[in-house]
């Protein structure tokens, strides 16, 4: 224990740290990259938690710890701001969505694009960002009761709180809204534009919009 944060070994080359009772999980990642501590050769924040994975034949614990417990996370200077142009008409579940709602799509599509979201966290699959919190507005929704086994690149999507786009055909159970012409991963590239920590804001688009900036990079 340290402070109000517990300390949970993932075997013998990773620990977990829970409750960081000040700043984000990003911003203390950021924060420990900086040190370039012995041993440590990995960092992952999560919505409140944080992946350290270690050497175990080079890594102190004691002394890493140590130094933790009186740190700060550094000022937020290495956020990003994406934008990520959207066209709603290829949004398969909004009517439903508005339909749960009680909302017009122009009402739905003022809210989704009326705010820059934090990126909680990446996972899922690789460079799928986790952005929230959704407007009250348009939060609370669940997911599909029967998940798609097949959702296309660049779908935009909505549930409980939360908002992603799919950056990779995978199966999925969120509310689909929207599609991005851009690519946002690039696997064979290691083309990850969005980190945790970063902000990303969507901008309505029509379909000629969408053709025209359809492949570029995020």
């Amino acid at each position: 224990m340290i402070g109000g944060m517990t300390l949970q070994p993932l075997g013998e080359a990773a620990f977990l740290l829970r409750g960081l009772d000040h700043g984000t999980a990003a911003d203390w990642a950021r924060l420990v990259r900086s040190w370039k501590f012995c041993g440590v050769t990995e960092v992952v924040p999560a919505y409140d938690s944080l992946g350290i994975y270690v050497d175990p034949e080079a890594f102190d614990a004691a002394k890493f710890f140590a130094r933790f417990k009186k740190a700060s996370p550094p000022a937020d200077t290495e956020k990003k701001r994406h934008t990520i142009p959207v066209c709603y008409s290829m949004g398969e579940d909004l009517d439903d969505v508005c339909g749960q709602l009680s909302l017009t799509h122009q009402e739905f599509i003022a809210s989704h694009t009326g705010r820059p979201y934090g990126c909680f966290a990446v996972g899922f699959c690789p460079g799928f960002a986790y952005l929230g919190p959704l407007d009250p507005l348009i939060s609370g929704l669940p997911r599909r009761g029967s998940p798609r086994t097949r959702i296309e690149p660049g779908t935009v999507a909505v549930t409980g709180e939360q908002t992603g786009v799919y950056p990779l055909a995978r199966p999925g159970g969120w509310n689909l809204v929207g599609r991005t012409p851009l690519e946002l991963v690039d696997l064979k590239d290691g083309y990850f534009p969005i980190a945790a920590g970063d902000e990303v804001i969507f901008v309505s688009i029509d379909e000629e919009e969408f053709g025209y900036l359809r492949g570029e990079r995020l």
